[in-house]
């Protein structure tokens, strides 16, 4: 916006508020209070609005928040699962391993036993 542009934009609101002045010095005291009226009617009504919008805004920040909460507990869960499926994990091919060393030591017994349908086959 130029220099000239803006002074001509300042002059011609300079202008309309001197006459929207004008007519409010014109208006009867009935104009005047009525206006009064309607303005703290809009501010009310403007304070409400804003109120229901932070309301609205709470809500939603409260259950974005339990969703997160949500979300991180099953996070939890599913580690913990995990994490009880690695210790069997583990436990079983400890129990293998000493199986498979006990085997080659010379305890048979803890050798693998074909299984009986091959057997019967």
């Amino acid at each position: 916006m130029t220099i000239g542009r803006t002074i001509r934009l300042g002059a011609l609101a300079g202008a309309l508020l001197i006459s929207a002045n004008a007519a409010s010095a014109q208006d009867s005291v009935e104009e005047q209070e009525a206006r009064r009226a309607l303005h703290a009617e809009q501010a009310r009504l403007a304070a409400q609005q804003m109120a229901e919008i932070e309301a609205r805004r709470q809500g939603l920040a409260e259950e974005q928040a339990a969703r997160e909460q949500a979300y991180r507990e099953a996070l939890a869960a599913r580690d913990a699962e995990i994490a009880a499926t690695q210790a069997r994990a583990a436990e079983a091919r400890a129990e293998w391993e000493a199986a498979v060393t006990a085997c080659l030591a010379g305890e048979r017994t803890k050798c693998a036993q074909p299984e009986a349908t091959t057997a019967a086959q």
